[in-house]
Formats: C-alpha cells, sequence, structure tokens
C-alpha cells in the first residue's frame, strides 16, 4: 500500500481477476468458490467503495460452473473510516456478497475491538463470518475471533492445537477450519507439511476444508492440495476429495436482504 513504485489497479483490473479466477476454478473442476475481495488497494487508487462492490457484482453474478460468490475483506491494520464506510454499506451491499472476513497481521493487531461494530452488523443481516485467526497469532486471537467476532469459520487456526478446550469449543461449536496446506508451509507458520496438525484437527472431529490461499505465491493448486492433504492424513485422495464434498454446508448462503 505505501510502494511508491506500485502499479495502480482499476475497476477493469477487478473485473480480469475474478474472470481470470473463475477459468482456473472451472479448469481445477471446482463446482463453487468463494472469493475474498479487498477493495482498500483500489480505493486508495481512486475507485469508490460503491464502484468496487457493483463492478465485482457484475462480473460475478452471470459467472456459472463454477458459481462466484464474494467474500468483503478488511485488514486489521483498516482505518476508522474505512470500517465505518464498509459499515454503512453492509445494508446495499450486492447478493453476490455472502460473507465478511478479517485477515492481516496478528501480532502487530491483536485487538479486535474496532471490528465488532462491522461483523455484527454482518451477521444481523445473514452474512458468513470467518476471520483470519491462529495462523501467527496467539491462541488469544482464535478466542477472540470466536467470542468477539462470532466467526463460524476460521482460516488457520494453527494455535488452536495447543489448547484442547478450545479444540473442544471448535468440534462442538462447528467452526471450519480452513485449512491451506501450501501456504503455510511457504510463510513459515509450520516447519513442514509432516508437522503440520491438520491431523489434530481430524481426529478431533474438527470440520476441515481444504484450500490454496494464495496460489500465485504458493503456485499450488486444489487438486494437488486435496493429494498432499490425502498423503498426510493417509486417505487415499477419493476420501479426501469427500471430506471436501462434505463440508458443502459450510459455504456462505446469499441473504435474504
Amino acid at each position: 500500500m505505501r510502494n511508491r513504485t506500485r502499479v495502480p489497479v482499476t475497476g477493469d483490473d477487478l473485473g480480469t481477476f475474478i474472470r481470470e479466477i473463475h477459468a482456473e476454478q472451472r479448469h481445477e473442476h471446482v463446482d463453487y468458490a468463494e472469493l475474498r475481495l479487498s477493495p482498500r488497494r483500489f480505493l486508495v487508487d481512486g475507485l469508490s467503495l460503491e464502484e468496487f462492490l457493483q463492478i465485482a457484482h457484475a462480473t460475478m453474478q452471470p459467472l456459472e460452473s463454477p458459481a462466484i460468490r464474494g467474500i468483503l475483506l478488511v485488514n486489521r491494520d483498516s482505518t476508522r473510516d474505512f470500517l465505518e464506510q464498509c459499515t454503512a454499506h453492509l445494508d446495499d451491499l450486492p447478493a453476490t456478497f455472502v460473507g465478511v472476513d478479517l485477515a492481516g497481521d496478528e501480532s502487530r493487531y491483536p485487538d479486535v475491538t474496532a471490528f465488532r461494530d462491522l461483523f455484527t452488523a454482518a451477521k444481523a443481516i445473514g452474512l458468513g463470518v470467518t476471520v483470519h485467526a491462529g495462523e501467527f497469532g496467539d491462541l488469544d486471537g482464535v478466542w477472540r475471533a470466536l467470542d468477539e467476532l462470532g466467526a463460524q469459520r476460521l482460516g488457520h487456526a494453527l494455535a488452536a492445537v495447543r489448547s484442547p478446550s478450545l479444540l473442544k469449543r471448535l468440534r462442538d461449536d462447528k467452526v471450519l477450519v480452513e485449512v491451506s496446506l501450501s501456504s503455510n508451509l511457504m510463510l513459515g507458520a509450520v516447519a513442514s507439511v509432516a508437522l503440520h496438525p491438520v491431523r489434530v484437527f481430524f481426529d478431533a472431529g474438527i470440520p476441515v476444508s481444504f484450500n490454496t490461499d494464495i496460489p500465485i505465491e504458493s503456485r499450488s493448486t486444489l487438486p494437488a492440495e486435496l493429494a498432499l492433504a490425502a498423503r498426510l492424513l493417509g486417505l487415499t485422495t477419493e476420501e479426501v476429495v469427500a471430506v471436501q464434498r462434505g463440508v458443502a454446508r459450510f459455504v456462505f448462503r446469499t441473504a435474504e436482504r
């Protein structure tokens, strides 16, 4: 965001990105995909939030096989003005947006107080809530995602394996953990794939899904992630695909609003 040499982005870039992701997901035989879409960079480069939402909506709406839906992503270092703007636009959020997400550096921005209004309002109108927590942050960050922001799904949640009570909470509340094996390894969240705690989640009865997270960086694909998960869990690829299909009940549905 602060790099003065960066190339500006436009609404056309947003549309191109969504269409390219759609083509990629179709090639990988995906049935349904949710994209975390962050408006902040586009707003800095001159697009309004209304324009961002409408361009994303107009691009996603006609796409089929797979259907593409958006999750409005905000970062932990977001300004109060930006968060208030996002909150004010929730009632007008296009129907192709089905959830909200919080991402960013937990270690530098552990406090989620500033995000409560946005996430409370999102849940009140039927939007899904997912939060990046416990990848590099501590146990408290995962608890805060659940108790303060009402997370129904968690991105990574690696720290949770250190707490039996937290694992029980995730199991009992049926909180989905979004697992990204290659991304966690590439970013250094785990020392090796063999040490990834997905087996702990799996054995504890916590629902998990497998994701590429940042494929442009990890160079991974969803089929590659499923094959990696199969080796790690000692399952066949078909069994892992069955796990992936089984968590379809956790997708964020378009709310009547």
